[in-house]
């Protein structure tokens, strides 16, 4: 979506991404070459030539400003694929197969919605137990108390 013109520009889907010289092909045809880099948002940001973009007869479908600016993620391809295979069926069996026991384990184990320990190492130890705590309690519910008792003891 184009964040400029209130909705009437040229969005970002209408330039063509072009990954051997790295640049962008607009709507006219023209290149936008890479201007800068942005660490902050993981972005590179591409740019159309000022002169062009001045005399191009879709500026006004296009930018406001001097020049069309577009910007693409570090990881887009990535992003992209992983926008494909967010389908309704696939979401949906997220939902059955994944939201419960992660609910499971944030209210019946932890008992809150929060983290007790601080910092990335800490919820990962907790998180750790109480995966540990949970598949525990599958095997006890699936096989039973004697059967995990005796699969569980060494040999």
């Amino acid at each position: 979506m184009n964040n400029q013109g209130g909705g009437k520009l040229f969005d970002r889907s209408a330039f063509i991404y072009q990954p051997e010289p790295d640049t962008f092909l607009c709507p006219a045809g023209q290149v936008l070459k890479r201007q800068q880099i942005s660490r902050k948002d993981r972005s590179v940001y591409y740019a159309g030539r000022r002169e062009i973009c001045g005399v191009c007869p879709l500026k006004s479908r296009c930018t406001v400003g001097a020049q069309r600016m577009v910007s693409r993620h570090w990881h887009d391809e990535a992003l992209q694929r992983m926008q494909q295979r967010a389908t309704p069926e696939a979401m949906l069996l997220r939902r059955s197969t994944v939201e419960h026991p992660f609910a499971t384990l944030k209210y019946h184990i932890f008992g809150h919605p929060r983290f007790l320990l601080r910092g990335r190492r800490g919820a990962q130890a907790e998180m750790s137990l109480a995966v540990i705590v949970y598949n525990l309690k599958r095997m006890m519910n699936v096989l039973g108390r004697p059967q995990l008792a005796a699969a569980l003891t060494p040999a």
